[in-house]
């Protein structure tokens, strides 16, 4: 059984492997593991997660198994008075394809009032996540191109508006 929370400060180093380890499998096909290195070093580091946790704008939820063990994660953040942005969901490889991104979606939702749109960006070679996103109804909005270390990605901007 799964059950979706909020993140607590001490799980922050659990967070982070949690993350590296499926930045590594949704990343490595086309980014180099320089950038991934650095990437994983910075945005998750275990101090910034902690302050992600604490800040009371983000919802940092996780998904954790009957063991109390850290399956996916969500941030997300009320943009103005409707919107809520997705800033991340990952759920580690060896769950995927279970429900739990959709129910760390579902939640980031509720915990939040007024919500009308979705939002989020996503990678465009990221083809797991984009099919997943498409699954749960939302519809590009937009691209762009974003720097990360040397390398440029190609991103996609989509929305979703809750039924």
């Amino acid at each position: 059984m799964v059950k979706i929370e909020r993140a607590k400060v001490e799980e922050a180093q659990e967070i982070k492997r949690v993350l590296s380890e499926t930045w590594v499998d949704t990343y490595g096909p086309f980014l180099s593991q320089e950038t991934i290195q650095k990437v994983t070093s910075a945005w998750h580091d275990p101090k910034l997660l902690a302050s992600q946790i604490q800040d009371p704008e983000i919802f940092f939820g996780v998904a954790k198994d009957e063991n109390d063990r850290i399956l996916g994660l969500v941030t997300a953040r009320k943009r103005g008075t409707d919107t809520v942005v997705i800033f991340r969901l990952y759920v580690h490889p060896q769950h995927q394809r279970k429900g739990i991104g959709s129910r760390l979606l579902e939640e980031s939702v509720l915990v939040f009032s007024g919500v009308r749109r979705i939002q989020l960006e996503i990678e465009e070679q990221n083809r797991k996540g984009l099919a997943f996103y498409l699954k749960q109804g939302f519809k590009e909005i937009g691209r762009k191109e974003e720097r990360v270390e040397d390398e440029v990605l190609k991103v996609i901007e989509m929305e979703k508006r809750p039924t």
